[in-house]
């Protein structure tokens, strides 16, 4: 395939899956001779994206701050594409859709594809360009939201730099004060009540605290808003403990020497599959107290369906989540088989090579027959109610 020239729309400068996603992709896209440029609004406080697109020596633009009017972010983004020479705009998420739609891609002048990795459907992305979606579970929503070009792309997993050997854990273990003789289990996630992510990491440390085994450390890899009450919860159960038992270590720019350290990785997402391909046992988390192994059988679609997700329905106590883990605890030759049949599995479906060769072949579709001046007036109706109607009447509302 020709080179070819996009520009690529980044949700935000956190260290979250979709970002991570779009960063390995693109990296893998310019190894294979294409040329893309990341574009990002900038925050306020760390942006730590920055600094691992440079180690990747991808060109990443960030523009502006979080107050920035959307029309000035737009005019960056459409200066940028004319300043690369951009032949399409690959948007991550609704907010850059948008962005993408109103900005360089107005009057159908560069054609976007737009990738959403979340597990609700949200409305106010082009209808009539491509939509990949990372969830199966959500192709019927996707359907019954009025888009026309749906393609289903799940997640991907580096699993060359993200496997078994690939970093020493030693470093990492020690850091959190974890003997030889004791099982560590690992969260490596946002610290943020999106997702219930927070709620995931109390119910595990409750259930640490629940099963009182020194045998027993927690170590939680990650930084957001939802640090500082984590720590605290975290500082509150060792006292009742008498020991480390829960060690929050902040935010890595690369946690891999923490999959690698793990005895079980307990998670969600991108974190759990990452976990997989580690060759670790997963604990996977979700919503309303769900927490389920992920191991061989009806489980496995589901999750994969939901990138590694599931939708509980209470109770939230920690029992059952401190059942899984004492039974994966107390049976090292299971740890292993389920570490060996997941890294099969991730490898196999999941892996950075195959996921972007298929954004390489949509890519190729749009630069043959690009959607157009007719497709983007199509999407006008909805994306200026989505965009301009809706949030001024909310405000009217509000007075």
């Amino acid at each position: 395939m020709r080179s070819v020239r996009v520009l690529v729309h980044l949700n935000n400068l956190a260290l979250g899956g979709a970002q991570l996603n779009a960063v390995d992709i693109a990296r893998t896209l310019r190894d294979r001779g294409h040329e893309p440029v990341l574009f990002a609004q900038g925050v306020d406080g760390p942006a730590p994206l920055v600094e691992l697109a440079a180690s990747h020596d991808l060109d990443l633009v960030v523009a502006g701050d979080p107050d920035t009017p959307h029309a000035v972010i737009r005019a960056r983004l459409a200066r940028l594409a004319d300043e690369h020479g951009s032949q399409l705009v690959h948007a991550w998420e609704v907010r850059a859709a948008r962005n993408a739609y109103f900005g360089p891609g107005r009057q159908g002048r560069l054609p976007i594809v737009t990738t959403f990795y979340g597990i609700r459907m949200l409305r106010g992305m082009p209808r009539h360009q491509p939509l990949v979606l990372g969830l199966g579970a959500l192709m019927p929503d996707g359907r019954a939201f009025g888009h026309r070009d749906l393609r289903l792309i799940e997640p991907p997993v580096n699993t060359s730099l993200d496997a078994p050997g690939s970093v020493s854990g030693s470093a990492f273990r020690a850091e959190v004060g974890v003997a030889p003789s004791q099982l560590l289990l690992c969260i490596v996630t946002r610290l943020v009540s999106g997702l219930e992510k927070d709620a995931g990491v109390r119910r595990t440390m409750a259930a640490v605290r629940l099963l009182d085994d020194p045998s027993l450390v927690l170590a939680v890899v990650g930084g957001g808003p939802s640090e500082e009450p984590l720590r605290a919860e975290a500082a509150r159960l060792n006292a009742e403990l008498g020991r480390e038992a829960i060690v929050l270590t902040g935010q890595r720019s690369d946690p891999r020497p923490a999959y690698e350290a793990a005895d079980i990785v307990l998670g969600m997402g991108g974190s759990a599959l990452r976990g997989l391909a580690f060759a670790k046992p997963v604990i996977v988390h979700g919503a309303n107290g769900y927490t389920a192994i992920h191991e061989p059988g009806p489980l496995v679609e589901p999750h994969a369906s939901r990138c590694m997700y599931g939708h509980g329905d209470g109770p939230t106590d920690p029992k059952a989540l401190a059942a899984q883990i004492r039974t994966l605890a107390d049976a090292p030759a299971r740890r292993a088989e389920l570490g060996s049949w997941g890294r099969d599995w991730v490898v196999g479906r999941f892996s950075l090579d195959h996921v972007s060769t298929a954004f390489e072949e949509i890519y190729r579709e749009l630069l043959r027959q690009p959607p157009g001046r007719t497709a983007w007036l199509r999407d006008l109706e909805q994306m200026t109610r989505y965009e301009y109607v809706k949030p001024t009447a909310r405000r009217l509302l509000a007075r």
